[in-house]
């Protein structure tokens, strides 16, 4: 049966651990929303020889065999996932590197990390939405939420 992209459902991906070793092959973990309805966690940011993809949560069998526990069916919703995470992990590495950039580790041990610059963690956006009908501002008494790329 062949889906129309209009019908797609929304995804929304937040990227829920990101790892500090560059060298590692496992770069990071997110977690999807699909329509607002259901989530998919334990989706893991791989690299491989050709390049970076995602990993969908898995289990071991008793034969030492990886199984997917879920995984999109259609290569259109394959995509959108994977657009969606990679999005969402494209925001939070050019965060990681902005706010890594505004700070300078003093050559001396015993010398405190000092700011080079002015950003505090309230300057830097907490969620990211592709949504452009649901751009309203946040409350300044709401706690920060995790990013978040939505594709349509």
């Amino acid at each position: 049966m062949n889906e129309n992209n209009n019908n797609m459902p929304s995804v929304k991906a937040k990227i829920t651990w990101m790892n500090e070793d560059l060298s590692a092959p496992k770069k990071a973990s997110a977690s999807v929303t699909l329509a607002d309805s259901f989530q998919v966690h334990g989706i893991s940011i791989v690299e491989g020889s050709k390049g970076l993809f995602i990993s969908m949560p898995q289990r071991q069998k008793s034969d030492k065999k990886f199984v997917e526990i879920a995984h999109p069916v259609t290569a259109e919703m394959r995509k959108a996932i994977y657009d969606a995470v990679m999005g969402a992990y494209s925001q939070s590495l050019a965060l990681s590197n902005q706010y890594k950039a505004n700070f300078h580790v003093d050559s001396k041990p015993a010398e405190k990390v000092t700011s080079q610059g002015n950003a505090t963690s309230d300057d830097l956006p907490s969620e990211v939405n592709t949504d452009q009908e649901n751009t309203e501002e946040s409350s300044e008494d709401e706690a920060p939420a995790p990013i978040m790329v939505q594709m349509m």
